[in-house]
């Protein structure tokens, strides 16, 4: 989730920014004055006091003292200010409310609402999560296409609000991820890194995102997302053990997906330097892989795919059909590893895997005069004789093995 210290600090810097800028005072509009000098003190105290705690003490004594105050609009941004720099967000957000009654659409109320909604989220009871989730959405979303206050410089404008852009984006992508919205939850988190390269967490995010979309077309962006929060090390990285456990669920997602680890080590090495894939970037999936190594073992050993498609077929469901058309009848050259085939014996046993069980047991007219190891590769052929489908035996006989000078 957001960070309960990263949102806080950002938004209190962000509000120092700000702070005072925001409106403008109306042309014309009467200067504002403390009603005594005590008052005068104790807002000059409020303003200057950097601990939070007492700030909030100043602010009570303040409000206790003298309820009505030329100063009622700023005391209660005080009010949300030093509670959002305690750090009490619920707190935060019932002053930054207030402060909207009072000056709708401002910045500071809403960034505090914006930045406090992902850590009252997880503790709130289920009655209250829709609420906290629709406050933040509207703060997040208020937070686009703002005005540059009076007073404040171009340059300075220009990096908070790339920062408020992100933290809006962020969290209204955290947002739709607890609604399981996950196009939208993308969508924002592809904004966060197009401003902020750096951000790892939302990396991860978007890769848990864009995964649970099941788009295929997608899988390559799911991926390298997630294989970027797992390597990336510089600044905005997730911490070490953060890393780990993300770099196990990779590997666990990769695997499945591709059906190997081959190219997970390569995908890593490629997310470190960017947090977005190339457009050609392409991880096949474990069925493109084995349909491609299945045509080139066919390419390669065209007399095992010989057997090895008589079996299915026979195992099929016309299997009985065809195996009546065969029965009798020479069988295709094939080629498979010896299982069995010791000295003066008339049969060969033979599997289509080294070491695997017997799948077909050749017949000789001729006694074999040497053995032959087990594992080596005979081609043969021969009459079909038998067969057994559970477990699969194909029985022949008269066989021919020319590589042992046997022939029919």
């Amino acid at each position: 989730m957001l960070t309960r210290v990263t949102n806080f600090a950002l938004a209190a810097a962000l509000l120092m920014l700000v702070w005072g800028a925001v409106i403008p005072p109306a042309q014309g509009q009467a200067e504002k004055r403390p009603k005594d000098q005590k008052e005068y003190e104790l807002i000059n105290g409020v303003f200057k006091e950097t601990d939070a705690a007492k700030k909030l003490q100043m602010l009570q004594e303040w409000e206790k003292s003298y309820p009505e105050t030329a100063y009622s609009t700023e005391r209660v941004q005080s009010f949300m200010q030093a509670h959002q720099q305690a750090g009490n967000a619920k707190e935060t957000v019932e002053w930054a409310k207030k402060v909207l009654e009072l000056i709708p659409g401002d910045i500071q109320a809403n960034l505090a609402i914006t930045a406090t909604t992902a850590v009252l989220y997880p503790s709130a009871s289920d009655s209250e999560k829709p609420r906290i989730l629709e406050d933040g959405a509207t703060a997040a979303g208020a937070l686009f296409n703002l005005q540059k206050p009076a007073g404040v410089a171009d340059a300075q404008w220009a990096a908070a609000t790339k920062q408020i852009g992100e933290t809006a984006h962020e969290t209204l992508g955290w947002i739709a991820m607890q609604r399981k919205d996950h196009e939208t939850a993308e969508k924002e988190f592809l904004a966060v890194l197009e401003s902020n390269p750096t951000k790892a967490q939302v990396s991860y995010w978007l890769g848990t995102e864009v995964l649970a979309q099941s788009n295929p077309e997608k899988n390559e962006l799911a991926l390298y997302s997630i294989a970027r929060a797992a390597a990336y090390e510089g600044e905005g990285a997730l911490p070490a053990a953060g890393r780990t456990q993300v770099e196990e669920y990779l590997k666990t997602v990769y695997t499945t997906y591709a059906g190997t680890e081959d190219g997970l080590e390569d995908l890593k090495a490629l997310a470190q330097n960017s947090p977005l894939p190339p457009a050609d970037l392409e991880i096949k999936p474990a069925a493109v892989r084995r349909y491609e190594e299945e045509q080139q073992s066919r390419k390669d050993n065209p007399l095992l795919w010989a057997f090895l498609d008589l079996k299915k077929t026979l195992q099929g469901p016309s299997g009985d059909s065809v195996w009546g058309d065969l029965r009798g009848k020479l069988t295709p050259r094939m080629r498979l590893y010896v299982v069995s085939a010791p000295a003066r014996s008339r049969t060969i046993s033979l599997s289509s895997t080294p070491g695997g069980p017997v799948e077909v047991e050749v017949g000789l007219s001729n006694m074999m005069r040497q053995g032959v190891g087990s594992g080596r590769q005979l081609t043969f052929d021969g009459v079909a004789s038998g067969l057994t489908k559970n477990p699969f035996k194909l029985t022949l006989t008269d066989g021919a093995v020319p590589a042992l000078g046997i022939s029919r």
